[in-house]
This record gives C-alpha cells, sequence and structure tokens, in this order.
C-alpha cells in the first residue's frame, strides 16, 4: 500500500479518526497502533505477515534473554541476537546475489554445480525493521534502555508509516511518547506543508523525472552525450524527491498520530563536503551506521589510518545494506574513498589557518560545492546500475560520447522540473517556513481554499500510475 493512493488515504482516515479519541488512552492507543501496523503491512503478502510477527517475536525473546542475563553470557546472548539478524536478513536479501556468484566462479573454474538454487522474495521494508531490532537489542545490552513490553516492541518494531523505508527512529524516543498520554503536540501548519510537501516532491516530481532516468541506465548506447547527463542528473534529483517526499509523508502521517517528526533530510545537495552530505542525506540511516558500526568498529579512536579503514568499511557494508549487487558495493566504496579522502585532507590542513577574501572564498565555495555534487551525481551512476558493464557503458557514452547525435530529453519541462529541486535543495527550509505561516492563517475559509489549490495543482500535475518508492527495493 503506497501513501500517495486512495487506497491509503481511506484506511488512514479511518485509523486517525480513532486516533483522535483513544491517544490519551495508551494501552487501548498501542493496540490501535498495532492493529493499524498489521493490517497495513499485510497489504503486502500475508506470508510477509507471518516473517515479520515470527521475527519479531524471536528479537524480543532476545531481549528478555539479555535483560535477565549477566556478565559474558549477556554478551554472547547479544552476538548470538545479532547473528541471527543478520542472517536472517542474509537469507532473504542476499540468497540469490551469493548463489549467483558462486554459480559463477565454479563456472568459470569449469565446475558442475549441482545443488537447487532457490528464488527467494525479500519482504518488504525488511532492512527497515532489522535494523531497527539491531539497534534495540544493542541499546538494551548498553543499559540506554530497558526491556520493553512485548505490546510496546511490537508496536515499534511494525510501526506502519516507518516499516517501509524508516525513518529509523530510535527506541528511546519511540517509547517515551508511545508511553506518554500527552502526545506530540503538532502544528497543523507544519504537518499540511510536510504532506503536501511529500506528494509534491513524490507524485509531481519524482513521477516526472523516473521516465528520463529507467532507459537510459538501461539502454546507455541509444542515447547521446547530452541525454546521459540529463538521465544522470534527473536521477540524481529523483532519488532526492522519491526519498525525501516519503520521508515527508511518514514524518507528516506520525505527526498525527502523535510522534515527533524524525529528521531525515537537510538540504542535502547543497552540501560542500561529502562528509556534510552525509549529514544532510537519510540522516536516520547515516546515524545509525555511526553508532552501531562505525563506533564499535573503533571508529576514530585507534588513530588517523584506523579511522580511514573504519569509514571506508562502514560505507563499503552501507553500500551492500542497500542491495545485493556488485553496483552498491562500487557505490558504497566510492562514498568510503571519498570520505577518506575528505578527512584526509581535513586532517592535512587541519593546522593552516587560511583566511580567504570574498572573492576568494566565495570561489571556494562554490568550487567545494561543484566537486561534491558532481561526485555525489557520478556515484549514483554505479546505484541505477544492475551491472558494472552497463554502468561502465554508461558513463563511457558521457566521456567519450556514443553514435547517437540527437537529443532527446530536450524539454523545458524537464528543465524547470531541475530547478525546482535544486531551489529545494537551497531554499527549502524558508519555503517550508512560509507555507507553514501560510497554512497556520486564523481564517479557516482560506486555509481550506489555499490546501485545495495546491492539492488540486499537485494531483492535475502527476501522472494516472504513480511509480513504487525507490526504497522500497531496499
Amino acid at each position: 500500500m503506497l501513501f500517495p493512493t486512495y487506497q491509503f488515504l481511506v484506511f488512514f482516515l479511518i485509523v486517525f479518526s480513532a486516533a483522535i479519541f483513544l491517544k490519551e488512552k495508551v494501552t487501548v492507543y498501542k493496540w490501535l497502533l498495532l492493529g493499524a501496523s498489521l493490517v497495513f503491512y499485510s497489504f503486502w503478502s500475508p506470508t510477509f505477515l507471518g516473517l515479520l510477527l515470527a521475527d519479531t517475536a524471536v528479537n524480543y525473546l532476545t531481549l528478555r534473554a539479555i535483560s535477565l542475563s549477566e556478565g559474558k553470557l549477556r554478551k554472547r546472548i547479544l552476538f548470538a541476537g545479532i547473528a541471527f539478524n543478520l542472517i536472517y536478513l542474509g537469507v532473504f536479501k542476499y540468497y540469490n546475489f551469493f548463489v549467483d556468484s558462486l554459480f559463477s566462479m565454479l563456472n568459470s573454474l569449469n565446475i558442475q554445480a549441482s545443488f537447487q538454487a532457490l528464488q527467494i522474495i525479500a519482504p518488504a521494508g525488511v532492512s527497515f525493521y532489522t535494523f531497527r531490532m539491531i539497534s534495540h537489542l544493542a541499546d538494551l545490552y548498553k543499559s540506554k534502555i530497558s526491556c520493553p513490553s512485548f505490546l510496546d516492541y511490537a508496536v515499534y518494531i511494525t510501526y506502519f508509516p516507518q516499516i517501509a523505508s524508516g525513518p529509523i527512529a530510535r527506541a528511546k524516543d519511540f517509547y517515551a511518547q508511545l508511553n506518554s498520554p500527552r502526545k506530540y503536540d503538532y502544528h497543523t501548519g507544519e504537518v499540511i506543508t510536510l504532506i503536501l510537501s511529500g506528494l509534491f516532491k513524490k507524485y509531481t516530481l519524482s513521477s516526472f523525472l523516473f521516465d528520463f532516468t529507467q532507459s537510459p541506465f538501461s539502454l546507455p548506447l541509444q542515447y547521446s552525450r547530452t541525454d546521459l547527463l540529463l538521465a544522470a542528473l534527473s536521477y540524481s534529483c529523483l532519488i532526492y524527491a522519491d526519498f525525501s517526499g516519503y520521508s515527508d509523508l511518514a514524518n507528516g502521517i506520525s505527526s498525527l498520530l502523535g510522534f515527533k517528526p524524525v529528521p531525515n533530510f537537510n538540504m542535502p545537495y547543497q552540501a560542500l563536503s561529502l562528509q556534510e552530505f552525509w549529514k544532510r542525506w537519510h540522516i536516520s540511516l547515516s546515524e545509525w551506521l555511526r553508532d552501531y558500526l562505525y563506533i564499535p568498529l573503533g571508529g576514530n579512536r585507534a588513530g588517523k589510518l584506523r579511522k580511514y579503514i573504519n569509514l571506508l568499511l562502514t560505507m563499503l557494508i552501507g553500500g551492500f545494506w542497500h542491495g545485493a549487487g556488485v553496483n552498491f558495493i562500487v557505490w558504497g566504496g566510492l562514498h568510503g574513498l571519498g570520505l577518506v579522502a575528505n578527512h584526509l585532507f581535513q586532517d592535512l590542513t587541519k593546522s593552516i589557518r587560511l583566511k580567504p577574501g570574498y572573492f576568494f572564498g566565495a570561489a571556494l565555495k562554490s568550487s567545494s560545492w561543484l566537486i561534491t555534487f558532481t561526485f555525489i551525481t557520478f556515484s549514483w551512476i554505479f546505484f541505477n546500475t544492475k551491472t558494472w558493464d552497463s554502468a561502465a557503458t554508461f558513463i563511457g557514452g558521457i566521456v567519450a560520447g556514443n553514435k547517437v547525435q540527437t537529443v532527446q530529453f530536450n524539454f523545458w519541462q524537464l528543465y524547470a522540473v531541475l530547478a525546482t529541486l535544486m531551489a529545494m535543495n537551497f531554499f527549502g527550509d524558508r519555503f517550508s517556513s512560509l507555507f507553514s505561516r501560510l497554512f497556520s492563517v486564523n481564517n479557516l475559509l482560506w486555509r481550506v481554499a489555499f490546501v485545495a489549490a495546491i492539492l488540486y495543482t499537485i494531483l492535475m500535475l502527476g501522472p494516472s500510475t504513480v511509480p513504487p518508492f525507490i526504497y522500497f527495493n531496499f
């Protein structure tokens, strides 16, 4: 069930109508959220729902075992729980990749393989809810949180606005709001802005850009150098519009249900360095990788060389988390090497106290932005191609050019959408503040008319069929 559909609108109106009267009745409200989440998830597949419930039960039993244990046994149970989750994720998400890789390796060695290969479909949101389970185990082990009731835990894991693609809410913050009769006091203007922003990004902008990114990445030889450049730029904007649009919708829906929004995007394409980009892009995942992978690996505590190695390992694993394919590993490796270069440059220049003038400073910022954005856009090419060969062909078409000379993507509408998204990346906070104030005007007739006009515009500019959210694949 996708957010920008009439099916979800009916579903949420029913849930929200009940929530209005039940929010302050904490236990009853928990059952409402759990029931709504299970119904929401069952729309994907009853089998997926069964797997989710079984996984939730096993992880809760592990939590109970950790809370009742001490010393080395406690640590062993933690490792066993993490291992279970990684195996669970690996079987459903990476089995096909490893089997195909094994077949390829055996064939290259002229060895006949006789074992049975299975085609396994990954449950929706498996990467996101598995990360929640792992972080919960780690937080309980470190005594950052106490062992919750099974009802609380089930609500946290299955919470429907976040289960498919995040944001990855922290258990401590979630439980504090869940168990309080005074839920998050949202402001109507901010919620309307989040929901309309999410719809505009996903339903209008992302859906429009979708058509400019499919064929060029699949058949790059059929497009000119200019088309491939526009396709790469379109995908860079598409994945931002798609995922930040989902996050806006998820946060708007969560606000209405009484939970504070989880920051997940903060105008990432205005970043002047790769390090800054990851503080602005998919913030909940970046912080998860930092707290539960980079720091446990040693972080920057064991010297600069170890810091660089940990950065590279973290991004390689983060890339592989996105999908079972060499392309995701390359994408993660590129970002890992980019972060290493970023930190190395900072370490080398830390002792230099440079005070550039106005014009030199502006030129330095502009070049830093251009280098960062170009690198990010380049790395997205690997993210959106299924094989190394197709990525190399795509890049080769940009560098060396193809035989095709005709530009097929020279549409003013495309340029307008790209310009709109870049404007949102530089002035998004100002736009949000302005619309929040406009939606908060006391005149009810004005608010209704203004919201209706914007919603009508979004729907008229959008397609008849909405493409699936990109991060549903992960």
